[in-house]
């Protein structure tokens, strides 16, 4: 026997009432199980840990308490896709960031080779990447978006003085 972790997806007939999550929850409280529900309550996936002998195994037993659950809670749905991981693939999961690489102007600066003030005039910009967070010491970006960003403005520098030589 091993533990494994199941993820399923489903998709209601239509739309169930917000208390569903917390009385899904305790039916399935002997599998752990996290209830994350759609805006809409049309749809939703349900995390469980089951343990079982293989994945196949795994799946049996989470799909058939899902479904039944949903039966006993009076909610027709369509179970849209399903994952099953090892603990071990689990966990490496869990130990990835959430939120992206982020830069602040500092950062930025090093990156395109201006100064920091510079490049406070150049975020004015409406080409200037989003910050994808807000601190008390400034507005951090997505270190990818701001190397997309570089790239363009060197092509586009290189262009232009490219043109202005010719």
């Amino acid at each position: 026997m091993e533990i494994l972790h199941v993820n399923i997806v489903f998709k209601a007939g239509e739309r169930f009432t917000e208390d569903l999550p917390f009385d899904v929850s305790e039916r399935l409280e002997a599998f752990s199980a996290v209830v994350s529900v759609a805006q809409d309550l049309i749809g939703g996936s349900i995390a469980l840990t089951v343990e079982a002998n293989g994945l196949t195994n795994a799946f049996e037993t989470a799909r058939s308490a899902v479904v039944t659950t949903l039966q006993a809670e009076g909610v027709d749905a369509t179970i849209t896709s399903v994952m099953v991981q090892a603990e071990s693939e689990f966990q490496e999961e869990l130990r990835a960031p959430v939120y992206p690489e982020v830069v602040g102007f500092a950062e930025i600066a090093k990156i395109v080779g201006v100064s920091r003030q510079r490049i406070r005039q150049l975020a004015e910009k409406p080409s200037f990447p989003r910050p994808v967070i807000r601190t008390g010491q400034g507005p951090l970006y997505s270190v990818h978006a701001v190397n997309r960003w570089a790239e363009t403005r060197s092509a586009a520098n290189h262009s232009a003085a490219h043109s202005a030589t010719a």
